[in-house]
């Protein structure tokens, strides 16, 4: 069922109960209206009529009575009478408007009583010093008749004003939808290969425009994202052909002649080389994807001065071996929630990317700190430092400025970056005034009482 049809059913079902219920109270309202107006004037002419009698005596009450029993004005089918405990004094007018009976409980007020047939006006007097009562009444059917028409009036006006109403509403409610169908039509025409494509923002700034701008922000998204997938599957292909183009012809060189054993154990090693860079490549890869893809990732209070100690000793002896002095100045115990491979990677990723470009006697420096909630963790060398327009981009897979060494996939300062984000933090690098460049990761510190293992990546 479309929302067309469901809103158009909505919108007949609330109008239908809103129309009864006004036609029910008109009709109510219309009969008490000429009830009242009936009854008063009724009643006001028996309080006078009584009044007469009682002034002139029973000598006139005849007369009077007969008079008020031809006056046709307030309904037809008029009847007077006044009643005793001992009888009737006087009856007359039309017998087809039968009186209500006498009864001793009448109160002694003036009141009305009857139905919807007939309406009469009971008031006490003093009739021969006892208590007697004045009838008074007409027959009702004019009454009942206007309240009767009206009911067949609305009987007849209220389900042709809910058609007009529903059909009305039905073309109200499609012309509503209109640009929602727009849109339908737009993001059914945008297809994977022209992800480019934007609707068109109604120029009224309403909810269908609102959702328009957010359709278009998505598509903006996904078009970025689809744009960066494309790139990485070119670049990881390119990559990664290179290497294996290289081992490839090594192994068909190798087994095209006899050769001897030293020709071979070079021809094997470096096959052996290219094969590492594959299996690197490889690593780093698949980390990446996890990272992308995973919703959480296992985490525990971790120690950061600990862990980069132990780092910083594995890699002490690499940096004495190329001549660079590598200073570590981490006074405080630092805890994070983290998960202690993802940031040894890190850790290990920066050191590494520091060897690479600091010269023999140079000198690289890390720093661990905490700054308000966050963890502070920098890593500074003496190097060259990094050319400004590649500054943008060296968090980009796959990315190698000019002055990279041979070797490296390009892909360790973007899964620094992946990592770092996914402990709540980020990685930015600049250049130093002195020379060379500075590496500051962020990390989110550990809460005062951390009860889950694993908390959610963003």
């Amino acid at each position: 069922m479309t929302i067309r049809l469901r809103l158009t059913i909505y919108w007949a079902a609330v109008l239908a109960a809103i129309l009864l219920v006004a036609a029910i109270a008109a009709v109510k309202l219309f009969a008490r209206e000429q009830r009242g107006a009936l009854d008063a004037a009724l009643l006001e002419e028996a309080e006078n009529t009584a009044e007469q009698i009682e002034r002139g005596g029973t000598s006139s009450a005849v007369g009077i009575l007969q008079r008020l029993s031809l006056e046709t004005d307030i309904g037809p089918g008029r009847r007077v009478r006044i009643v005793t405990a001992s009888g009737e004094v006087g009856n007359y007018g039309d017998v087809h408007t039968i009186p209500p009976p006498f009864d001793p409980a009448l109160p002694t007020h003036p009141a009305i009583v009857g139905n919807h047939e007939f309406r009469f006006a009971v008031v006490p007097m003093m009739y021969n010093g006892e208590i007697a009562y004045l009838q008074s009444g007409v027959q009702a059917g004019l009454v009942e008749e206007s309240v009767s028409s009206l009911r067949n009036l609305l009987l007849l006006m209220v389900p042709i004003v809910l058609l007009v109403c529903v059909g009305g509403g039905y073309l109200l409610a499609g012309r509503m939808l209109r640009p929602i169908e727009l849109v339908t039509s737009g993001l059914d025409a945008i297809g994977p290969t022209n992800l480019s494509s934007r609707l068109t923002v109604p120029p009224v700034s309403d909810e269908v425009a609102q959702l328009t701008e957010v359709i278009n922000a998505l598509l903006e998204r996904l078009e970025r994202a689809s744009a960066t997938e494309r790139r990485f599957a070119s670049d990881a292909a390119h990559e990664l052909r290179t290497p294996l183009a290289v081992l490839r012809t090594g192994l068909e060189v190798a087994l095209a002649r006899e050769r001897t054993p030293e020709e071979n154990r070079k021809a094997l090693g470096a096959a052996h080389r290219e094969a590492l860079s594959l299996c690197r490549i490889a690593d780093e890869l698949l980390m990446l994807s996890r990272l992308n893809g995973e919703t959480t990732v296992d985490r525990q209070k971790l120690n950061l001065r600990a862990l980069l100690s132990e780092i910083t000793a594995t890699v002490g002896p690499l940096a004495q071996a190329r001549e660079v002095k590598l200073t570590v100045n981490a006074a405080e115990d630092v805890f994070v929630n983290g998960n202690a491979g993802h940031l040894r990677r890190l850790i290990i990723n920066l050191l590494d990317n520091a060897l690479k470009f600091t010269p023999a006697g140079g000198s690289i420096d890390v720093g661990l700190k905490s700054d308000a909630n966050r963890a502070v963790l920098r890593v500074a060398d003496t190097g060259e430092g990094i050319h400004p327009a590649e500054l943008p981009h060296i968090f980009d897979r796959f990315y190698r400025g000019a002055g990279s060494p041979g070797e490296g996939s390009g892909l360790g300062l973007s899964l620094c970056r992946e990592i770092a984000r996914a402990h709540g933090g980020d990685i930015a690098a600049a250049n130093l005034p002195t020379g060379g460049s500075a590496f500051v990761v962020t990390l989110a510190l550990v809460k005062e009482d951390p009860n889950r293992a694993t908390v959610p990546l963003r």
